[in-house]
């Protein structure tokens, strides 16, 4: 009787270790899968390099550099809920700070 809860909390672990690795395999083949079908390309976006930012309302930022991104210091607390933002930088010189769930999409002049 005493080695009855030995053994279930070790069928517990094992069941758990068992599903972390049946979802790690089925992720690493569903990885492989789309790399045949669409290759993965190790881009990003790069500062001091002019785009074309396109936001959700349909305003386009032409030309503008991308300088940065905001975050917020340590215990400050912001009413604007610009804390984490992209900052832009016009081509008159003005920077712009976009939400950055309100980028719809990024073109590279």
């Amino acid at each position: 009787m005493e080695f009855v809860w030995p053994v279930i909390v070790s069928i517990i672990i094992l069941m758990i270790l068992v599903a972390w690795i049946s979802s790690s395999l089925k992720e690493r083949r569903k990885k492989k899968v789309r790399e045949r079908s669409i290759p993965y390309v190790d881009e990003n976006l790069k500062a001091g390099i002019p785009y074309s930012i396109h936001i959700n309302d349909g305003r386009v930022f032409e030309s503008v550099v991308i300088l940065g991104t905001t975050e917020p210091g340590e215990g400050q607390f912001s009413f604007t809920g610009f804390d984490e933002a992209l900052v832009l930088q016009t081509p008159e010189g003005k920077k712009v700070f976009l939400k950055m769930s309100s980028i719809r999409f990024i073109q590279e002049l």
